[in-house]
């Protein structure tokens, strides 16, 4: 909680980060309670999952809806607590996934993906009478369709541990 970002956004709850770092002492054996109860029941409380959208423009001349990207401000304690489950799930997903893999990694970055495409072409290129084909697909959006039932069967594949709950619909 220390580490708390001061600056971002407070979510529907108003509890702004400044505060929660300030009383980070007092509050963390309260939170780390909560945390390992909706650990242990595989539950996030429904406070903690509320969220308010809110709309960004993309550009600075807004000419139509499309124009905007919304934005999630979620609880700051949310944040700190999607901070150690995905601590906890890398740890245990084993380090030789897949090294394509740039999303979500550690010193890893669009660059390296770009960098290591462009290596690979130019080294076949190298070769007589040779030729590549590339695609390249945006999936920034993908995450909002992701089916819940194959990520939980994938997490549970590369070692994660499950509870035999449905996930929820939020």
């Amino acid at each position: 909680m220390k580490r708390i970002n001061i600056r971002k956004a407070e979510g529907p709850d108003k509890v702004s980060g400044r505060t929660l770092k300030l009383c980070a002492d007092q509050l963390a054996g309260v939170f780390l309670d909560i945390f390992n109860l909706s650990l242990q029941l595989a539950t996030v409380p429904v406070s903690l999952k509320t969220s308010i959208i809110v709309p960004v423009p993309k550009k600075s001349a807004v000419t139509c809806l499309n124009d905007y990207r919304p934005v999630a401000l979620t609880p700051v304690i949310m944040k700190c607590f999607e901070r150690i489950v995905l601590k906890h799930i890398k740890d245990i997903i084993p380090a030789g996934l897949d090294q394509y893999q740039f999303a979500y990694r550690e010193n890893r970055s669009t660059e390296d993906a770009v960098s290591i495409a462009l290596h690979t072409a130019l080294t076949h290129l190298q070769l007589p009478n040779t030729y590549i084909r590339m695609l390249f697909v945006d999936f920034s959006s993908a995450f909002n369709t992701v089916i819940l039932d194959k990520l939980i069967l994938k997490l549970h594949n590369l070692g994660l541990p499950s509870v035999n709950l449905e996930p929820s619909s939020s």
